[in-house]
């Protein structure tokens, strides 16, 4: 489904929080013999007002094949941008006041995205914004949540989880387990290392956090040309050529 082209990363973190994580030997730090069992976490995740950042995830099947999506993300209160390369073409999603946009930088061309006639991608997205709560909540089963300490993470100061998540599906009962660094500061994860049950892995880092942002990062630039959605779509499966005025 070409749609899917456009939220590639969405798609890849709601499979992480359908998942959770590898159980490694603990290294520096304190674990406590605290376990909660529990449909929420015992602690609150948030994404911060104002930030840029690169979010990389990596999938590992069980057959040994990978998957690693790079996406640039940024946020300045209600704005907010999602830019990542899938099949050779670089994909920028703004979500502002002024409406949904999607935007192709190699070609200079963009759609308005903003009628959920034309793109259901909204409840996707609303994952998206919310991938780092999403991935703590399960809506089936059971989850227990240990804390194990404090540990950094790229030079920055994060408390360390292990989040167990049991799922008694019908005729399918099965246990992952995640590692989850929270930064301290920010409240956000920044490091996830899950393993489900069928051996398919998953890692997720946040890099490069800054707290201050260009706001041009969510207008579209000049010189671009509008487009529907329809031929928008089409781009998005043919080879990146330069538009011709």
């Amino acid at each position: 489904m070409i749609i899917l082209r456009l939220v590639a990363v969405c798609v890849v973190l709601l499979v992480l929080a359908s998942c959770s994580s590898q159980n490694k030997p603990l290294t520096n730090t304190t674990a406590s013999p605290d376990t909660v069992v529990s449909s929420t976490p015992p602690f609150q995740t948030k994404e911060p007002e104002r930030y840029r950042a690169v979010r990389i995830i990596t999938a590992v099947n069980n057959e040994g094949q990978t998957l690693v999506t790079k996406t640039s993300v940024a946020r300045d209160g209600e704005s907010r941008r999602h830019e990542s390369t899938s099949a050779a073409k670089t994909i920028v999603y703004l979500d502002v006041p002024e409406g949904k946009f999607v935007l192709l930088p190699d070609e200079k061309v963009y759609a308005d995205v903003t009628d959920q006639s034309q793109i259901s991608a909204d409840k996707t997205e609303e994952g998206l914004e919310s991938a780092p709560d999403a991935l703590l909540h399960t809506d089936a089963g059971s989850t227990s949540y240990q804390k194990l300490g404090s540990e950094p993470v790229a030079g920055r100061n994060a408390n360390k989880y292990r989040i167990v998540v049991n799922s008694s599906a019908p005729a399918n009962v099965s246990q992952s387990e995640t590692l989850m660094w929270i930064d301290e500061a920010l409240q956000m994860p920044i490091r996830s290392e899950t393993k489900s049950a069928d051996g398919t892995r998953v890692t997720m880092e946040v890099s490069e956090i800054k707290l201050e942002v260009d706001k041009n990062l969510f207008t579209i630039p000049e010189g671009y040309k509008k487009l529907d959605f329809t031929e928008l779509r089409k781009r998005l499966v043919a080879p990146a050529q330069p538009d011709d005025e």
